[in-house]
């Protein structure tokens, strides 16, 4: 009977061994679905925190865009005020420059009325002998013209020795 009660042992502890496998694979399969479900759940979860982000994120970009532009929009108005301030500034250094250095219309008038008393002056002296070649002569440095020996001599040479000549060129 020993025998028959070992096997009956035997066959008890087999038969609890074959349930607590089965009762394993059962949680086993339990574990499975589980994980099945808490991945499709941790994936909805993050999907919709990331879609949820990314909404944020389009409120926080179309702002971003629109202060770039604010940007970009008083950027070119201050360089076009730069540009004008520039301008304006090369234009009144050009008139400053343009008034200080161009005589006024009264001096202008003035100087071209001395130009033509001055040319009367030089047209009168050109035609009286004003174009004669002059130079300094001898050791005292004395002025002394050229003369036109052809034309002859004009004078009494024998009383003070006078003699006049006329200047080459007249």
């Amino acid at each position: 009977m020993d025998a028959e009660r070992v096997e009956l042992q035997i066959a008890a502890l087999l038969d609890q061994a074959d349930r607590e496998h089965a009762r394993v694979l059962e949680a086993i399969a339990e574990l499975k679905a589980a994980g099945a479900g808490l991945r499709s759940e941790v994936r909805a979860a993050a999907g919709s925190s990331m879609q949820e982000a990314l909404n944020n994120l389009q409120g926080d970009i179309a702002e971003a865009r629109q202060v770039v532009k604010d940007l970009q929009r008083v950027s070119l108005w201050r360089s076009a005020l730069q540009h004008v301030l520039v301008a304006g500034v090369a234009i009144v250094i050009a008139l400053v420059a343009v008034a200080w250095y161009v005589p006024s219309m009264s001096d202008i008038t003035a100087l071209r009325q001395e130009r033509e008393q001055l040319q009367g002056t030089v047209d009168t002296l050109a035609q009286r002998g004003g174009r004669m070649m002059v130079k300094e002569c001898g050791p005292q440095k004395r002025l002394c013209v050229m003369v036109d020996r052809t034309a002859g001599a004009f004078g009494l040479a024998g009383n003070k020795g006078e003699v006049y000549m006329v200047a080459k060129g007249y």
